[in-house]
């Protein structure tokens, strides 16, 4: 169905417009209607998080139906293909930095490492493309710079607009919000994850890098093995981390939605985080044992399995907010007044 609210931001979002008109069966996240006034009902975050058997198998059935009527498939697709747009231009931002930073005889042992970390055909990619551009001008590299960075900001952004978009379908939302305070929001959420996870990827290769250089400069014994083994386990667990704090930021500022409490989108974030990681490593052995990317896509089997693990992870995501939206649903209502229930017998008949 098309959802007429959606026509002036869907298409910033780079996705197709998606989702239903609006459900009499599915209150609307903070907005009144004919029936209900959600406005009366106490914030969930005073209702006890306890729920019985039959209310956890009622939220199972909703968040199934709605995993299929807001079609998250599509708005997984959506995202996956503008963050592979992204992927480009950032390979070419990091390059061009590489280019203005070293000289051509400073590449070719630099470029034994990276041999060794990717496959075959993403380093004969990269590799021509770094003896390219290290051999240009610092004029035409700081140009190159500008172009890439700009291109690779906007795609990723418009990744996360997606994300919001999809994430607005999933509460049954309409977005209201301003063209530059949505374009402000993608934005800033964007930054934000590249922020984190430049961060979180420089003390998972820093740390180990720490533990061995340091004793060594300043004549230190070594650090116990117990020490060393909860530093070299801490990049895991610095990843989930920062997974975990990614999910609650989208879904507490990304949906159109006048409160949000970390206490409502904490079970959406833990199982998003969980199913992410059984995900990624089931994809990882799939790709390495299963499917064979390379020999059917050639050069760009690499990228095509990148692609495909943003859509896991997108489509993850967007798990991890029907869940939110299901449970928010399902607390408003046990904390709702009893006239404000008597307009409800549909929903409870679900």
């Amino acid at each position: 169905m098309i959802v007429a609210q959606y026509t002036h931001a869907a298409p910033l979002a780079g996705l197709p417009i998606l989702g239903r008109k609006q459900d009499t069966k599915r209150p609307l996240i903070g907005s009144s209607s004919p029936e209900i006034d959600m406005t009366d009902i106490p914030p969930p975050e005073h209702c006890l998080p306890q729920f019985s058997m039959q209310q956890v198998k009622k939220v199972a059935q909703q968040v199934a139906r709605n995993i299929v009527s807001d079609q998250i498939t599509l708005a997984a697709a959506g995202c996956a293909f503008y963050a592979t747009l992204s992927l480009f231009p950032a390979m070419s931002t990091l390059i061009s930095l590489y280019g203005l930073l070293f000289d051509p005889q400073t590449v070719e042992p630099q470029l034994v490492v990276l041999r060794n970390l990717l496959p075959p055909s993403a380093y004969d990619m990269i590799g021509d493309r770094i003896h390219l551009l290290v051999a240009e001008s610092h004029s035409s590299l700081t140009l190159n710079l500008i172009i890439s960075t700009t291109i690779a900001t906007w795609s990723a952004s418009a990744a996360t607009r997606s994300l919001i978009m999809a994430m607005n379908v999933a509460y049954n939302t309409p977005e209201t919000r301003s063209f530059l305070r949505f374009q402000a929001m993608g934005m800033g959420l964007t930054f934000c994850s590249i922020c984190g996870g430049i961060l979180t990827l420089a003390l998972m290769v820093g740390l180990p890098f720490l533990l061995d250089y340091l004793p060594q400069r300043l004549s230190l014994a070594p650090p116990p093995g117990s020490v060393e083994l909860l530093v070299r386990m801490g990049g895991p667990l610095l990843m989930l981390l920062f997974v975990l704090s990614l999910c609650s930021v989208l879904y507490r500022f990304g949906p159109n939605r006048p409160h949000t409490y970390w206490r409502c989108i904490l079970p959406g974030s833990v199982g998003a985080t969980l199913l992410w990681l059984l995900s990624s490593a089931g994809f990882s052995y799939y790709v390495s044992h299963i499917a064979g990317y390379s020999a059917t896509y050639g050069p760009l089997g690499a990228f095509i399995a990148i692609m495909m693990w943003f859509y896991v992870s997108a489509y993850v995501v967007l798990l991890g907010a029907e869940l939110n939206a299901g449970l928010e649903i399902e607390m408003k209502l046990r904390c709702a007044p009893e006239k404000t229930m008597e307009g409800w017998t549909k929903h409870q008949s679900l």
